[in-house]
């Protein structure tokens, strides 16, 4: 009679090859992508085909592509994992741009709301789908009380669930400009980075380890009052603690780099400012040091000698130039842990 031995053996390996994803985290403030369509809501007459700017389906298309190549150049040319945008006018104008053809492979997914501002311009949030599991949108209507009476932009949060569980929240700003200087519209700025701020308070009452990402045109520096005071953002890691926030951009703007040019000289408007458990090794989403940057290409830029290495814009006063924004856009990269622990059966039968 023949007897027959099952033995199993249950090993247990943890993959170092797809453990960790190098994710692109960026924001770009795209100057007016406006539709085509007449918005009786919204202040977009400039931007309609018989318009201050002659905004036809060809001007439209032409911006389209150029900020679709940005974005598509970004991260190796895979694209941003995640990007919060300003400055755009619709969800129709948002859903185009994701269907351009340099980004239909990046599946992007949006985060939208109609706001109130007075350009009819709004914050927007894109996302790869395949990275994430579940994705949650609201906004935070600021009080024109506490800005004169102006109606400005909503602050958009989406609440982002990655495929390892975690959560991300991203926070999108579009802050209150200095067009009416710099001092002047101060409070109007400091008055909205409380709001972020209790946004960021509302979240870390729930989780005093949440991973808080906040991004955007903020209109001020790294070392304004608004950014520093009142949102609490500090440019030294080794200080970030509990509930303050790390703003990765200060170190640059440091260096004389930035985002947005006037007059000849860079200002760094445009900020990635993250929480402090993004700063943590033992995370499973953290912050990769040294990673921050002002991201251009050649292309993005001015040849022009007079103005060679500024933001080639799609308008300077009237004259259309066809290029891309005002902006340059900025970006981090983040650390993130997808796999878990892979269990290996094996099954030896023996007979004898």
């Amino acid at each position: 009679m023949k007897k027959f031995i099952i033995t199993v053996f249950v090993l247990f390996t943890i993959s170092n090859i797809w453990a960790q994803k190098k994710t692109c985290v960026a924001f770009y403030n795209q100057e007016n992508l406006f539709d085509t369509i007449d918005n009786p809501r919204k202040n977009d007459e400039e931007f309609l085909p018989n318009g201050k700017y002659k905004w036809d389906t060809e001007r439209y298309l032409a911006k389209l592509n150029q900020m679709a190549k940005v974005i598509a150049s970004m991260n190796n040319g895979a694209g941003a994992d995640f990007l919060g945008m300003c400055e755009v006018e619709s969800i129709e104008a948002l859903t185009d741009l994701t269907k351009n053809k340099q980004l239909q492979k990046m599946a992007y997914k949006t985060v939208f709301f109609e706001g109130e501002d007075e350009r009819g311009i709004d914050n927007a949030f894109i996302y790869k789908s395949s990275i994430v599991k579940e994705a949650k949108g609201r906004t935070v209507v600021i009080n024109s009380d506490g800005i004169d009476g102006d109606h400005t932009r909503n602050i958009l949060i989406a609440e982002i669930t990655l495929k390892n569980n975690e959560k991300i929240y991203f926070i999108v700003n579009h802050w209150p400009s200095r067009r009416e200087g710099e001092k002047e519209s101060e409070f109007k700025r400091i008055f909205v980075a409380g709001e972020v701020r209790k946004v960021c308070d509302e979240i870390y009452a729930k989780n005093a380890k949440a991973n808080i990402v906040v991004m955007g045109d903020l209109n001020d520096e790294p070392s304004n009052m608004s950014v520093v005071g009142t949102l609490g953002a500090c440019g030294a890691a080794s200080k970030t603690k509990d509930k303050t926030l790390f703003n990765t951009m200060k170190e640059l703007s440091m260096e004389d780099q930035g985002s947005h040019k006037f007059k000849g000289q860079w200002s760094m408007l445009d900020q990635i400012i993250i929480s402090a458990n993004l700063l943590n090794a033992k995370s499973k989403v953290k912050f990769i040091t040294g990673s921050a940057q002002v991201y251009k290409q050649d292309f993005m830029l001015e040849t022009d000698e007079k103005y060679k290495g500024n933001p080639l814009r799609t308008f300077v006063g009237n004259k259309y130039l066809g290029g891309f924004s005002d902006h340059l856009p900025v970006m981090i990269f983040l650390e993130i842990n997808y796999t878990p622990p892979t269990m290996v059966l094996i099954l030896c039968i023996y007979h004898t």
